[in-house]
């Protein structure tokens, strides 16, 4: 049985912003109950040198529509600017639906035909990273989609905020 990228790459996509999703809610939902300040849990961190809560929606965020980007062929150059000025949930949660909807609107077709597409990305300073389509869909955009979820989970239960297992999942 064959299984084509965009069955994979959409789903998993829409699942991990549904998870985002809930989570978001869930704090806001806390703050408002307990008059904490949204500010206190967007700004976040697990460890000092780490970026923030805020910082992981807006990477996740792009990392999608980049990711989607490369599978469909689009140049960087004609991606949607996407502000990094979210300083609610609310703001994060509409910066989410956006992003969802540009995964949802790509062409199937033309991702399942990428598979065998070498992309070539950037990494870090001076270093790139060659993955043909199928590799990068599956063992680098869905690991580092679901790392960045994982880590918005987390920064928000480290604030007390009653998260589980079925929110992190959009269920």
């Amino acid at each position: 049985m064959t299984i084509a990228l965009s069955q994979i790459m959409k789903p998993s996509t829409a699942q991990a912003f549904r998870g985002l999703v809930t989570i978001l809610n869930k704090a806001k939902a806390e703050a408002e109950k307990t008059g904490a300040s949204e500010q206190a849990y967007l700004s976040a961190r697990l460890f000092p040198d780490m970026s923030d809560m805020k910082w992981q929606v807006q990477m996740i965020t792009e990392f999608a529509i980049r990711g989607t980007a490369r599978m469909t062929g689009v140049p960087a150059e004609k991606l949607p600017e996407l502000a990094k000025e979210e300083d609610t949930f609310d703001a994060l949660i509409a910066r989410i639906g956006e992003c969802a909807a540009i995964v949802e609107a790509a062409d199937d077709a033309v991702i399942d035909g990428n598979a065998d597409m070498q992309i070539s990305m950037p990494v870090g300073p001076e270093q790139t990273m060659e993955l043909d389509g199928q590799t990068y869909v599956m063992s680098f955009y869905i690991p580092n989609l679901f790392f960045h979820v994982t880590t918005a989970y987390n920064l928000l239960r480290a604030q007390g905020v009653p998260v589980g297992k079925r929110d992190y999942m959009g269920m």
